[in-house]
């Protein structure tokens, strides 16, 4: 009990603090739906991080059919991201050509990188890694820092929520029940506080009782497929702990954006 209450408690205060900042405050900061370019953006930067990580693995290995795997993520993920909707990430139009800048250094340094590792080539395949990071990622962190406005509270919730998720399948790849189980609390904490009416109202503004009533459902239905993958670490089931998550994935996000994007997505853009 002691792990489940440190958990808890850990996911409440990291909630309570993006909470807080928006309770009592019924107009809140506009928030942009997920499955929208802010939230596609944060994706794909993990997927790109991911990548590196499995390409600077790959590498020390030799195994360089996984760096070729790596570096077609980071070439299919600078394509993906051309073309964004600058109005939904607050950011200027302007801006566009400086963005696809970056994004055309990432892709020249996936092409490098596959090229090396064609050639079984670990010194080219780092420097093409560290250009891409100089000339991509650092220059276009720079250029495009986040601004407060867009850390709004309802992103950096769903931003947890997502990273838990992720953990929780990277604890499936590698075996680790005990980060699957703590990721698993840490979701089913942050569902828990998700369902509180004002949070409702005011981060995601859904004001209808009864659709405040749906909503809530599908954060319910977050915890309670949560507390299942926990269970499903405990007895070091895998099958288990990936249907648990498939089913959290299908019934309680799937749904739920299904019901309500395109109600918040308006709602945002009279804002």
């Amino acid at each position: 009990m002691a792990g489940r209450d440190g958990a808890w408690s850990a996911a409440w205060l990291r909630g309570a603090t993006v909470l807080f900042a928006v309770v009592g405050i019924a107009s809140g900061g506009a928030a942009i739906a997920d499955g929208d370019p802010e939230f596609e953006l944060v994706a794909v930067m993990h997927q790109n991080l991911a990548a590196i990580n499995e390409i600077d693995e790959a590498v020390v290995r030799d195994d360089y059919s996984r760096v070729k795997n790596g570096a077609r993520v980071l070439e299919v993920n600078a394509a993906a991201m051309k073309g964004i909707d600058f109005d939904l990430l607050r950011l200027k139009p302007e801006k566009a050509k400086a963005f696809d800048i970056h994004l055309a250094a990432q892709h020249q340094a996936a092409i490098a990188i596959e090229s090396a590792a064609d050639r079984a080539d670990a010194d080219a395949v780092l420097r093409a890694v560290k250009l891409m990071i100089d000339d991509s990622c650092v220059a276009c962190h720079s250029e495009f820092r986040e601004t407060d406005e867009s850390r709004t509270p309802r992103v950096l919730f769903m931003r947890s929520l997502l990273s838990s998720v992720q953990s929780v399948n990277r604890g499936i790849a590698l075996d680790d029940y005990a980060l699957i189980a703590r990721e698993a609390r840490e979701i089913s904490a942050l569902a828990h506080i998700l369902t509180w009416n004002q949070v409702v109202e005011s981060m995601f503004m859904v004001k209808d009782p009864a659709a405040r009533a749906e909503f809530r459902g599908y954060f319910e239905t977050l915890s309670s497929q949560a507390i299942r993958v926990e269970h499903a670490a405990t007895e070091r089931n895998p099958k288990m702990v990936s249907a648990a998550t498939q089913e959290m994935l299908a019934k309680g996000c799937v749904r739920c954006h299904k019901s309500f994007r395109e109600e918040i997505r308006e709602r945002v853009k009279k804002r």
